[in-house]
């Protein structure tokens, strides 16, 4: 064969290799499009995860992830969980590599199956945090389809008209969810027209699972259209009556103390309903039993009914319940500690049990994964982000009640911890997609603190000049 003859051959064959590439790019996403509407939704998990490593090109960084994706949809979509398949899911997920987004969004799919809403939750948002550039846009969609669809099953319409529409994961579902929110609310979406009957019913059909967004669409479709933005000016709340009338005790502080704790504390979620007027007002209440008689009566049919020795001892240990009471009801309610220590008093007793309890999580978990670090004790990546989820929601739990006073408090320790963490997964676990929104967290929070010095480093570290 000549020169030319061969070198022709290699022309050709590189020609059709090219051309098959070609082909299959094209193709792929047919495939994953086929895993998706076909095959996940009859629950057949090791299929789905076996065609889904034929998409190359669409989890180019994240092949493993992409597989156990798709076999993780199947799982979901199956009527009962199955643990077995679970466990074979978690072991590709467990191998050895970095954890890519479509890997986080695998497990946040099977803790959903195991009923675990709020760590498939946390999983979803952290998946949401990896870089575009490596989050595949197929799990990026995923994640987004999740918690659109969470957020309306929880009845928070704010958060499906705000995800609903991010055009760079919205889907056919995401789209409908807030087009029909929107309508049945009566308030605009931002940067998005008003959906005629026609287009609803559009968005409707595109979605995969009609039966089950029907009645929303219906319930839509019977709501008036609304063509602009503008809302009558609400008139001003009246004045809520006071739980209990205080007349009804005259002359019994302690019962009407005792009265009104039952109230807030007894009843089948009545908690929804406590503003912190309410719980300054059981405060006061509780301040005026103990400066009455009533109670030291009490305290001294405790100390015969106990091996309390002394009705001063009694007295306290009645104070210290009534307080731990209100700090867990101040708690539950999602109240400021302002509310308990303004209130003075039991209040200011109750404010203060509650601040230790914020502090003492934070900090036990603080000091657990600083030691984590230190010995260099690896956990697989999904267990990794479980623990950050868990300690970032001890932290923001604790900066929700305690305000900017308690955020500038814990900040420098968490700020040292989890940055030296996300360093060594930066650079010894190279878990790049873990690490970096860790920095860009830490930025945030050192913005919102005004510490100079941990924001030139995290910019530094985030990459903002």
């Amino acid at each position: 064969m000549s020169f030319a003859s061969l070198l022709g051959l290699v022309i050709l064959v590189l020609a059709l290799a090219a051309w098959l590439l070609l082909l299959w790019s094209a193709i792929e996403p047919l495939l994953w499009l086929v895993i998706r509407r076909i095959v996940a939704p009859r629950g057949l998990v090791r299929t789905a995860a076996t065609l889904a490593r034929l998409c190359r090109g669409g989890f180019e960084h994240d092949l493993r992830g992409g597989s156990a994706l798709a076999g993780a949809l199947a799982l979901a979509a199956r009527g009962a969980h199955d643990e077995r398949l679970a466990t074979w899911l978690e072991g590709q997920l467990g191998k050895p590599g970095a954890l890519g987004a479509a890997g986080v969004v695998a497990a946040g799919l099977i803790a959903a199956s195991r009923g675990q809403r709020d760590a498939a939750r946390d999983l979803m948002h952290n998946a949401a945090g990896f870089d575009a550039e490596r989050a595949p846009a197929a799990a990026r969609v995923v994640a987004n389809e999740w918690l659109v669809a969470d957020a309306a099953e929880r009845g928070d319409w704010g958060t499906v008209m705000r995800l609903g529409v991010r055009r760079d994961v919205a889907s056919a579902q995401t789209r409908f969810l807030a087009f029909a929110a929107a309508r049945v609310r009566r308030q605009p979406l931002i940067d998005e027209p008003s959906a005629t009957d026609a287009g609803l019913r559009w968005l409707w059909w595109r979605t995969p699972d009609r039966g089950r967004t029907r009645p929303l669409l219906l319930q839509a479709l019977a709501t008036p259209r609304v063509m602009h933005s503008r809302k009558p000016t609400p008139k001003p709340p009246e004045p809520a009556p006071p739980p209990l009338d205080p007349a009804e005790f005259a002359g019994d502080p302690l019962a009407y103390a005792q009265a009104l704790h039952a109230l807030w504390t007894a009843a089948e979620a009545a908690w929804r309903n406590l503003s912190p007027t309410h719980l300054a007002g059981l405060c006061k209440a509780w301040d005026a039993a103990f400066a009455g008689p009533a109670l030291a009566r009490l305290a001294a049919r405790v100390q015969v009914l106990t091996t309390v020795t002394k009705a001063e001892a009694a007295l306290a240990q009645i104070r210290r319940s009534v307080a731990d009471d209100l700090a867990q009801l101040a708690s539950r309610a999602q109240i400021p500690l302002s509310a308990l220590t303004e209130a003075g008093g039991v209040g200011a007793e109750a404010g203060l049990l509650l601040r230790a309890e914020l502090l003492t999580e934070v900090e036990k978990q603080n000091q657990a994964l600083r030691l984590r670090t230190q010995q260099k004790r690896k956990l697989p990546a999904v267990e990794e982000l479980r623990e950050w989820n868990s300690l970032r929601r001890a932290y923001e739990r604790a900066v929700l009640l305690g305000g900017l006073e308690l955020r500038r408090l814990m900040f420098p320790d968490i700020h040292l911890h989890v940055c030296n963490y996300a360093v060594w997964l930066w650079n010894d676990r190279k878990e790049y997609g873990i690490s970096g929104p860790l920095f860009r967290w830490l930025l945030t929070e050192a913005e919102a603190v005004g510490d100079e010095e941990a924001i030139v480093l995290q910019r530094k570290n985030v990459g903002v000049k």
